[in-house]
């Protein structure tokens, strides 16, 4: 018994061994294949502080830049309130196109109403300590009653000095001496580049005296249906800087409070989306404004058409180039006195590179009438240099049988505008007869868009002889609501032609 006993004890204490054996070789095999070290198996990293390590930023004294150009340019700008009379036949005429107008309206007699006065609010920058202040063309148009209001809480009286409304811009003055801290600093819209800082200040949506930042996002901006169709010549600094409404008039700085620009139209159908006038551009305006109370420009008499890879193909115009191609050249004007013909390419004006269509009426409209100036053009691949001595373009739109006013003709049909032909319009388009009507503008957005064209002179509608406004408006009125299309004879270059656009 007591040999098995052993025997037993032996067994055991023969595994225990080999167990501790086993463990210990098993530590010796981590150790000589270097697996994992004893000290880094130990080794916890420390948690990372990671705004510890971060140092704050050097400001300086810590103020926002902001805050110097909000302090300066403040003073410079005012409220700008207008009073607008409004008769019952407007409003009726601004709800006309509602769908209940029908139902409650036809037939039924409206009584008597009074007039009424609307107010209307925007933005003005202070530019002479004399009183002038910069102002929209939008925003005091027929007013009857102009309002200023400085930051100090002081109103005065304004009067109207002139409006130019192909450009917005309008100039107002005060009977009051300013500060010279209330005058605005004139900045260089010329040197203005893409991602610089754009400051907007003015009073949006009644909100006295409020600063949006942002920066300039485009330059050059142009053709853009705003403020009912948009000024005639557009230049526009686009900016992602808030602009809204009561904003108009004020002023966009740049990071030095220098006015580079007059914040002038939001776009309704986009966020973050403002523009505004350059500067530059606005002070020529002023000058004249100032002076004579209205802008005189001079004209040409041509069409210019942008370039398209087919016209630079068949005139064989270098594809590396730039220019505008003359689609038509008017009658006893400027142009066809200096040599000018359709189908030429107008490469350069005055000694300016020409890039497209409105940058080219920029350069025109730039010089007052009478000016001599010159353009190389291209022809039949040879460049050469014609000279010219500009007309008067707000003549030619009286020759045109238009007056220079704002509000727009009541013989609008279809996107068109017309008025009648008179005798001067007959022999500067070298016509027959006065009988027609000659199409002052034409909508881009209209029906008429693509067909019919400034300068046209309609003498048929439907198949009947149109011979003046009173046919116009009988015809107009009996294939309104037609469902077919409406055919159009007109006299185009001396031509005539048929054009069919759907009603």
């Amino acid at each position: 018994m007591w040999n098995s006993k052993t025997t037993i004890f032996r067994n055991a204490l023969t595994v225990g061994l080999i167990a501790v054996a086993g463990i210990a070789a098993g530590f010796l095999f981590t150790a000589r294949f270097d697996w994992t070290t004893h000290s880094e198996a130990q080794t916890v990293a420390p948690p990372v502080n990671y705004f510890a390590a971060n140092h704050p930023y050097e400001t300086g004294t810590g103020e926002s830049p902001f805050v110097a150009v909000a302090e300066r340019v403040a003073p410079t700008v005012v409220n700008v309130t207008t009073d607008r009379k409004i008769s019952p036949g407007d409003l009726n005429d601004m709800f006309r196109d509602s769908p209940f107008w029908e139902f409650f309206h036809r037939g039924v007699p409206q009584p008597k109403q009074r007039e009424l006065r609307v107010p209307a609010t925007g933005s003005g920058i202070i530019i002479s300590r004399d009183g002038y202040i910069l102002t929209n063309n939008h925003v005091v148009t027929d007013a009857d009653k102009v309002t200023v209001k400085t930051q100090k809480g002081h109103d005065y009286k304004a009067t109207i000095i002139g409006k130019d409304p192909e450009t917005d811009v309008a100039l107002i003055k005060v009977d009051h001496t300013f500060e010279p801290s209330e005058v605005a600093l004139a900045g260089n819209s010329d040197s203005l580049r893409v991602g610089d800082w754009a400051i907007a200040m003015g009073n949006p949506l009644g909100l006295d005296w409020t600063l949006t930042v942002g920066v300039v996002s485009a330059k050059g901006r142009s053709n853009l249906n705003i403020s009912g169709g948009g000024p005639a010549y557009q230049d526009f600094i686009q900016t992602d800087a808030s602009i809204n409404f009561g904003n108009s008039g004020g002023p966009l700085c740049n990071i030095h409070g220098e006015v580079i620009g007059v914040n002038s139209a939001i776009n309704p159908s986009g966020q973050g989306i403002g523009f505004a006038i350059p500067i530059n551009m606005a002070m020529k305006v002023v000058g004249q404004l100032r002076d004579r109370g209205a802008v005189s420009r001079g004209y040409l008499g041509m069409l210019p058409r942008d370039l398209t890879d087919d016209l630079r193909s068949a005139v064989g115009f270098p594809a590396e180039e730039h220019g505008v191609f003359v689609e038509r050249v008017d009658k006893n004007t400027p142009a066809e006195q200096g040599g000018l013909k359709a189908g030429d390419v107008v490469t350069e004006f005055n000694g300016k590179k020409v890039g497209d269509v409105t940058q080219f009426r920029m350069f025109v409209a730039d010089n007052p009438p009478g000016s001599s100036v010159n353009a190389e053009v291209f022809r039949e691949g040879h460049k050469f240099n014609l000279n010219f001595t500009l007309g008067d373009r707000s003549k030619l739109a009286s020759l045109l049988g238009r007056k220079e006013k704002e509000e727009p003709s009541n013989e609008s049909w279809m996107g068109i505008k017309v008025e009648e032909v008179t005798d001067d319009v007959a022999k500067a388009l070298e016509l027959s007869d006065n009988s027609g009507v000659i199409i002052t503008e034409v909508d881009p957005d209209g029906k008429a868009a693509g067909k019919l064209q400034e300068r046209d002179v309609i003498i048929e509608i439907d198949r009947k002889p149109v011979a003046g406004l009173d046919d116009f408006r009988q015809i107009a009125g009996q294939v309104r609501d037609g469902k077919k299309a409406v055919l159009f004879r007109v006299i185009r270059n001396g031509q005539k032609t048929f054009e069919a656009i759907e009603p």
